[in-house]
């Protein structure tokens, strides 16, 4: 659903307030019940994680289609419904400082060793958060008929007149931690200074139509037309394209982009943590983490050698993504999460 710039700023719930139903599964002893996103990502988890590893283990594992698995685990308050979830690495850093996931030694995670050091999510005593699992990369999604990859050689592009009502952007809940920590590295500061990325982000606020309420509503304006441009996921577009949506396709601007990296984390006050860990360790196999790549999620870990035609299709190399995009300090942005998500408010009010 498209919506005017007028009426962008619908205040952004927080990860932490949204209401959750909960399903009758429950985490028991001897199982892994394992919360995510519905659609895609749940069948992708079922069949490239879940299945391999309960035939290989012999422990029942269920995956659990819900809203946000990092809101369930909020709303439970103590009592979660899942042993684990799958989320993105502000929202198990946020939860993290909640005190509602488990922390862990490199001796829990010995599969960790195969995922670069500066993709691990660790709190201030240098605990670790999860299993960091896969990602995507954030890069400037386009429709061909309108424009094309040259037009958005630098991020800067998006703040240019000429894309006055043909810009979409994101909520504040994702704004803030993704889009603001973005343009702050860009404008010389970093995920602890995200000052300079104030006028950055206003501009390109100032030159948006709408604000898309999901990653759906975001393809459907992209393939019709209705915007010409959005900053967005890579594995989305990738679906998208492999759909037959070919007129859609997303560019990495030349300052590169970031990674957008997921974890695999344990609730605290869950059953059988045991089995949990297990899994977590498992899924870092390289077989796993090809067939996830095969649905847009990208490995971490280097142990993984992606097949060609999955790299010809995302157009470099695997070493040249992770090179060109850069992993911030999750951490540190979620220290202040709800603060931030308050000012991208005001710059988005100020842009109207």
């Amino acid at each position: 659903m498209t919506m005017h710039r007028r009426s962008m700023i619908a205040g952004a719930a927080t990860l932490l307030q949204a209401p959750f139903a909960f399903t009758r599964a429950r985490a028991a002893e001897g199982k892994v019940v394992m919360a995510s996103w519905g659609g895609g990502g749940a069948r992708m988890w079922r069949d490239s994680f879940a299945a391999p590893f309960q035939q290989a283990s012999g422990i029942e594992t269920t995956v659990v289609e819900v809203p946000d698995p990092a809101a369930a685990v909020a709303a439970a308050q103590g009592r979660p419904q899942h042993n684990v979830i799958v989320a993105a690495s502000y929202q198990a850093a946020n939860l993290a400082q909640r005190g509602l996931v488990e922390e862990f030694t490199e001796a829990d995670l010995p599969s960790i060793q195969h995922i670069p050091q500066q993709y691990w999510i660790r709190n201030a005593e240098g605990k670790l958060l999860g299993m960091p699992i896969y990602f995507i990369y954030y890069g400037i999604a386009f429709n061909e008929s309108m424009a094309k990859a040259a037009d958005f050689d630098t991020w800067n592009a998006l703040k240019e007149r000429k894309w006055r009502d043909q810009i979409s952007i994101t909520r504040p809940l994702f704004l803030a931690p993704y889009d603001l920590t973005l343009y702050a590295k860009l404008n010389g500061g970093d995920e602890a200074n995200i000052r300079p990325g104030i006028p950055m982000l206003e501009a390109v606020a100032k030159n948006a139509i709408s604000v898309y309420t999901s990653m759906a509503s975001l393809q459907q304006q992209l393939s019709r037309g209705e915007v010409t441009a959005a900053p967005f996921y890579s594995g989305q577009i990738q679906m998208l394209r492999r759909a037959g949506q070919t007129d859609v396709n997303i560019t990495l601007p030349r300052e590169g982009g970031l990674v957008l990296s997921y974890v695999l984390s344990i609730p605290k006050g869950s059953q059988d943590r045991a089995a949990a860990l297990s899994y977590l360790n498992a899924c870092i196999a390289p077989e796993k983490q090809v067939s996830a790549a095969e649905s847009g999620y990208l490995p971490l870990a280097t142990n993984v050698t992606l097949p060609n035609a999955l790299e010809r299709e995302l157009g470099m190399s695997m070493a040249d993504v992770r090179a060109r995009n850069w992993s911030p300090n999750w951490y540190t942005i979620a220290t202040d999460l709800e603060q931030r998500i308050r000012l991208v408010e005001q710059i988005l009010d100020r842009a109207r």
